[in-house]
């Protein structure tokens, strides 16, 4: 989940607020971080502003951080809770959808590369319509590729609870789905 990106950090230096220290953390976990805010609906300015403001938080409780958990874990704990606070103040307008990549993007045809950005877009904006911890259930699954069990340590929640939440967000996001190719 993290913990081989953590070990390149110095806890101490960033425990004593070491502004390298922490540079390099915010450069190492500022992707997923990102990746959150996206799946949370959020865009541009709005998206960055919810980063900085979950960098913040770590930067001023990181002399705390015990190690029980993976540095990652701790973190992401912060954004799950930050997040859906500036979501609320931001709701996003923007239609705008998060880049999605491909190793063999170059192998496919002009119409199915937009097909498939179509589709990513679709389910992406989806996502966006579900509460905020099915959002982050389903991008820390999906995109970020973390297990049951990772997630359950980020959200404090049991494995059982993990698998139903995305059992829910699988449930609405094809009831979503489905609506939106009637209605297209």
């Amino acid at each position: 989940m993290g913990e081989s990106v953590d070990e390149n950090l110095d806890l101490d230096a960033l425990r004593r607020g070491n502004p390298r220290a922490f540079a390099r953390l915010v450069e190492l976990h500022q992707p997923v971080v990102l990746g959150l805010c996206q799946s949370m609906g959020l865009r541009g300015a709005d998206s960055d502003d919810a980063a900085a403001e979950v960098f913040a938080a770590v930067f001023r409780s990181i002399a705390r951080f015990e190690g029980r958990s993976a540095l990652a874990t701790w973190i992401y704990r912060i954004a799950c809770r930050v997040i859906p606070k500036v979501r609320r103040r931001y709701r996003a307008a923007s239609s705008q959808q998060p880049d999605e990549t491909q190793a063999d993007e170059n192998q496919e045809t002009p119409l199915e590369r937009t097909s498939r950005n179509e589709i990513n877009a679709r389910v992406w904006t989806a996502v966006e319509s579900l509460d905020d911890r099915s959002a982050i259930v389903v991008e820390m699954f999906y995109r970020r590729g973390l297990s049951v069990e990772q997630i359950g340590q980020v959200i404090d929640c049991p494995s059982g609870t993990v698998k139903t939440l995305l059992f829910r967000a699988r449930v609405r996001l094809k009831e979503v789905l489905s609506r939106q190719e009637i209605v297209s």
